[in-house]
């Protein structure tokens, strides 16, 4: 089969690796789609560590069951399936108190194991979910990332027509608006600095887009909240930069919510966090969000259509992930199609 091996920073190139075959309680997709998220861009330019050279990375993806192995009895041959990117080990002290995103023995497809960037992938019988007929392989790949939307939505306190900003108008941060415009929220401000990106953010509600590189973010989410400051806020980068902001922008006991997983390290204004009472937490994965994430593109509830700006071949992958990596793609959400579309 074909796949794109990470052979370190800069280099991915498409190889050939030998078809996989299915153990007891492993099951064989043929990948029909698979978005290309930001974290595989970071880890592509070596910006993160965490992902290691010889991988197959990917880990939103979509397909068709072409071979299980014995002792699997949730699918067979035929179906088709959306994938899940985290294997829990279901017996640690996480897994048993209803915690598996943060499984002490977690691997992540893509990081751990290899991933989606090929014409087939191995995975265990219980990352398979079954793709809702009304749903097209293209659409099943936005089921991760609006998945890890949803999570973060999830755990942050914010009521009913409060004020939140969303720093950062790729994927994840344009799948949060949705999630927290579903959730009640009442005026959503997005920032970035890609105008594409901030025009989509207007496309799909946002009520303020906010070029950085024009307006201060912290003055005009200030103006955009009559003073008062964002009641919750989601950072949905990864960076100092977008950190810092994210601090500075909530409101005195507001709430800040880290998506973002870039930068290994980032400085925190302790002082600022103290006296303004800001409650910081990260955001990671999802639990029972992805069967939610499901439904809700399923019934409509939430258009994942929008963001798919790019299709593409699995061949097309290199030239696609060195032009996102500099910049001069600033498509949303980048699909590769290992298997055709």
């Amino acid at each position: 089969m074909k796949a794109l091996v990470f052979r370190g920073p800069g280099e991915m190139p498409l190889e050939d690796r030998p078809d996989p075959k299915p153990g007891p309680g492993e099951v064989v997709v043929a990948v029909r789609a698979a978005g290309i998220c930001g974290s595989d861009v970071h880890g592509f330019i070596g910006a993160t560590g965490r992902r290691r050279i010889g991988v197959v990375m990917g880990h939103e993806a979509a397909g068709d069951v072409v071979e299980v192995g014995p002792e699997v009895t949730s699918v067979r041959e035929g179906d088709r399936v959306v994938l899940r990117s985290i294997l829990a080990c279901g017996h640690c002290d996480r897994c048993r108190h209803g915690q598996r995103n943060i499984c002490l023995e977690r691997a992540g497809m893509g990081m751990h194991f290899d991933g989606a960037y090929a014409e087939r992938i191995l995975v265990s019988e219980a990352l398979l979910l079954p793709l809702p007929d009304t749903l097209s392989y293209d659409e099943g790949a936005i089921v991760e990332p609006l998945a890890v939307a949803m999570h973060a939505v999830n755990i942050t306190p914010f009521a009913l027509m409060d004020f939140v900003v969303v720093v950062g108008a790729g994927a994840i941060g344009l799948l949060t608006l949705l999630a927290a415009r579903q959730r009640g929220a009442g005026s959503i401000i997005v920032t970035d600095r890609d105008p594409h990106r901030l025009g989509v953010a207007r496309l799909l509600g946002a009520d303020q887009a906010i070029d950085v590189g024009l307006a201060d973010p912290i003055e005009a989410v200030a103006a955009g909240t009559h003073g008062r400051g964002a009641d919750a806020v989601f950072e949905a980068v990864g960076i100092a930069a977008t950190v810092a902001q994210s601090i500075a922008v909530a409101r005195p006991g507001g709430q800040v919510t880290w998506i973002g997983n870039s930068a290994p390290d980032v400085e925190l204004p302790m002082q600022q966090l103290v006296t303004r009472e800001l409650t910081v937490r990260g955001a990671y994965g999802f639990v029972d969000e992805f069967e939610q994430a499901a439904d809700a593109l399923a019934s409509g509830l939430i258009d994942g259509r929008r963001l798919i700006e790019c299709v593409a071949a699995l061949e097309e992958g290199p030239e696609l992930f060195r032009q996102l990596a500099a910049g001069s793609l600033s498509a949303v959400k980048v699909i590769l199609a290992p298997n055709g579309t």
